[in-house]
């Protein structure tokens, strides 16, 4: 089990932008400015789980299982420390899985001993990945996501764009090359809220209109 301080820069849209095009923007953004780089993919199905009255999202906390396109699973649960000036910082404990819930609930009651986590998952997040990793030694990954939420037989697609720092620092000046102003000039926002907060909010908003 290993726990990290994660901060990251995140940006959404739901717009109806082609991928691949905002992924080569960003890539001649950086070939631009002589950034070095590795390229990756990878396609995976996260479940989030809670206890029954919602707990961990009215902490700002998640608790995930990532199913992985490589055949691993793995666990995560975050927990907030601050979200000032765009920056998401959260303490992030991940740890390798079995698969079962039994192994979820024990990792979920280390994590948080005062919760009961409900055995069936609140939300599901589909995502395919290109992850993109400064190799100039400033330890900063860019993401470009492209997911779909699922609630039952409803489903939600957005795209987002993390700028995160891979080291286990507080600064907020890692993002050296303004890439955080270029993403909005892309038609992305930023958000100070998990992709978890968001698609409960997502759940509660379609609840409210029936």
């Amino acid at each position: 089990m290993g726990t990290a301080v994660e901060n990251e820069f995140k940006f959404t849209t739901d717009q109806k932008l082609n991928a691949a095009d905002t992924i080569e923007s960003l890539e001649t953004f950086l070939r631009d400015r002589g950034i070095p780089y590795n390229k990756k993919s990878r396609q995976s199905t996260d479940t989030y789980y809670d206890s029954k009255d919602l707990v961990l999202f009215r902490r700002g906390c998640i608790l995930r299982q990532k199913n992985s396109s490589n055949g691993r699973i793995k666990l995560t649960a975050k927990k907030p420390i601050s979200d000032a000036e765009e920056m998401m910082s959260r303490e992030e404990t991940e740890v390798l899985s079995d698969g079962t819930f039994e192994s979820l609930e024990a990792f979920g009651k280390e994590c948080f001993p005062d919760l009961t986590i409900e055995k069936d998952p609140v939300l599901t997040i589909e995502t395919e990945r290109t992850a993109i990793y400064y190799i100039d030694g400033s330890d900063i990954m860019l993401s470009f996501d492209t997911c779909r939420y699922v609630s039952g037989k409803d489903s939600k697609r957005f795209l987002e764009i993390e700028i995160e720092s891979m080291g286990n620092t507080t600064e907020r000046d890692f993002d050296f090359i303004g890439m955080r102003d270029f993403t909005k000039q892309l038609a992305f926002f930023p958000v100070t809220k998990s992709k978890y907060q968001r698609g409960i909010e997502w759940i509660q908003s379609l609840n409210a209109q029936i």
